[in-house]
């Protein structure tokens, strides 16, 4: 319902759209991150040692899919007595964990983490119905702090992204993925691809600072590669990949290596992660954008 909501309905130009998701790294994380082009995204999670656990996960999983990680924001992280002493009553904050992360290869950084305090305010707020950010209370002047900087963040990485000027003196955002193709470095995030069904081939266009290359990849080629790892497979491996759930939709697929099996084909781009294909014989498998790179340079080569 939200795809079609978001595909069809007329709303003219948008600042941001939001979308709330569900804890979790399920079905319907996985098919948003597929079929909509997301921007970024913000983790939200507690200091507790399970809720962070969770965290890693749909941290891992967007990084895989493509989605840059823009911020983290920590609820219930402290609060403040009386005597101004700072208390953690679920334990220290993500902060201590960031370096464990980031050895995970989780594309995170400690000035991307904001901690929101336990506040009577923020819960007087939402019995209301009135957002914090609206009645603007005299006594919230941390919490309001908390938002803005969050807020504030959010939105400058957001014009970085979409004015291309992703840098690597950032904080929180990574470099785009790389590939290279003889002397050149190649953005993976911005391929495109089509099909070319009378020639049963596949064009690849990549792109860089210095220009553009379209690379033609032939169907047997891409049909024997891995869709995720971007690596040549064994004909027993392909029969697996393609009745597994996730990459094939049809489990009854038997593997053939003629050609003329394969097309035509029809192609649907799956967010920032990749392509969907559609083959003759039934299978549908989903092809990451560093896969389908690997396989056009390969060509290349071979």
């Amino acid at each position: 319902m939200l795809i079609s909501f978001s595909n069809e309905r007329s709303r003219g130009e948008l600042d941001v759209l939001v979308i709330d998701m569900p804890p979790g790294t399920g079905d319907v994380q996985l098919t948003i991150c597929q079929d909509l082009q997301l921007s970024g995204s913000v983790c939200v999670t507690t200091p507790s040692k399970l809720a962070l656990a969770d965290a890693e996960k749909g941290i891992e999983m967007f990084t895989s899919m493509g989605v840059p990680i823009l911020a983290i924001a920590e609820n219930m992280s402290y609060f403040d007595s009386d005597d101004g002493e700072r208390h953690h009553p679920f334990g220290k904050s993500i902060r201590e964990s960031i370096e464990k992360l980031q050895r995970k290869g989780l594309q995170v950084s400690k000035s991307n983490v904001f901690q929101f305090p336990l506040s009577s305010e923020t819960n007087y707020a939402n019995d209301c119905g009135l957002p914090l950010c609206i009645s603007r209370p005299i006594n919230a002047s941390k919490e309001l702090d908390s938002f803005e900087q969050l807020a504030s963040s959010v939105a400058s990485q957001l014009f970085l992204l979409q004015h291309g000027n992703v840098q690597s003196d950032v904080e929180g955002i990574s470099e785009p993925v790389s590939i290279k193709i003889g002397d050149k470095e190649f953005d993976v995030t911005s391929l495109h691809m089509t099909v070319d069904n009378s020639k049963q081939l596949f064009r690849i266009r990549l792109f860089s600072n210095e220009g553009a290359t379209e690379l033609k990849l032939d169907g047997k080629v891409l049909r024997m590669w891995h869709p995720k790892l971007g690596t040549p497979m064994q004909d027993e491996e392909t029969v697996a990949v393609t009745q597994t759930s996730g990459c094939g939709t049809n489990h009854n697929v038997e593997h053939r290596s003629q050609q003329s099996y394969f097309f035509p084909c029809k192609l649907d781009k799956k967010g920032l992660y990749g392509y969907s294909i559609e083959w003759a014989d039934g299978a549908t498998i989903i092809y990451s954008m560093h896969s389908l790179a690997a396989a056009a340079a390969y060509g290349t080569e071979s």
